[in-house]
């Protein structure tokens, strides 16, 4: 892949993971860390996978 290819998916994975942080804010503040942790999980794995993008673009 080009870089500027994976620059997207990398800002893709960013902007998803920023909104599922949203996301479990707003579930822990209406209905508590039992619906909320969810979104914490799918942030994590977001922020990973645009850490494993920047990795691979700085590389190629």
């Amino acid at each position: 892949m080009n870089r500027k290819a994976l620059l997207a998916i990398e800002i893709i994975w960013v902007i998803l993971g920023i909104l599922c942080l949203v996301i479990t804010v707003r579930e822990m503040i209406i209905n508590g860390f039992g619906r909320a942790w969810i979104f914490l999980v799918m942030s994590v794995a977001a922020f990973t996978l645009a850490w494993v993008r920047d990795r691979q673009r700085k590389n190629s």
